[in-house]
């Protein structure tokens, strides 16, 4: 019995890991079309996270930015991370039209975007395409403004990070 739920497990985790292209031999030599919306991702531009919110890099929709992150004891987030081990940051997105928005990651983390103090409900979760180095991606109708994207709960000191307008 015991043996039939630790292969069950290990099942159900194959699919998350098997989303790492770093960790997923079958990726070693395919080239996957990333979507176009996505298209960018792999033209990363290093910047730094901030330690509150409106700190760090502001990030353009469909710029890929590779994140500096700060050890979460030294990031102030509101409201407070999900995960309070490993590295956090923010950064500050500006929205001129409204729409659905992507925000891709290459990594595991939490992200929130925030504005006005409180997090904003997301309205869908997913895994990145296979092989492409995203991770995970989560979708926020948005309006104009300004919003901070938070980030927490990394095990890595850096992560890939990709908004784009989807809808």
């Amino acid at each position: 019995m015991i043996r039939a739920s630790v292969a069950g497990l290990l099942l159900a985790a194959s699919p998350a890991i098997a989303q790492d292209a770093a960790q997923d031999p079958a990726c070693s030599n395919v080239r996957v079309a990333i979507p176009a919306e996505l298209a960018a991702w792999s033209k990363q531009t290093p910047v730094a996270a901030g330690i509150k919110a409106g700190g760090g890099a502001s990030v353009m929709p469909g710029q890929s930015l590779l994140v500096s992150l700060h050890p979460t004891g030294l990031v102030t987030l509101a409201p407070a991370a999900k995960d309070t081990n490993g590295h956090a940051g923010t950064l500050t997105l500006t929205v001129q039209d409204s729409g659905t928005y992507r925000v891709a990651l290459g990594g595991r983390a939490w992200v929130d975007l925030v504005q006005e103090g409180g997090a904003l409900p997301s309205t869908a979760h997913s895994h990145g395409p296979k092989c492409t180095g995203i991770r995970k991606m989560v979708d926020f109708t948005l309006k104009p403004g300004r919003y901070t994207i938070q980030l927490s709960g990394s095990q890595a000191d850096s992560m890939p990070l990709l908004v784009a307008k989807v809808g």
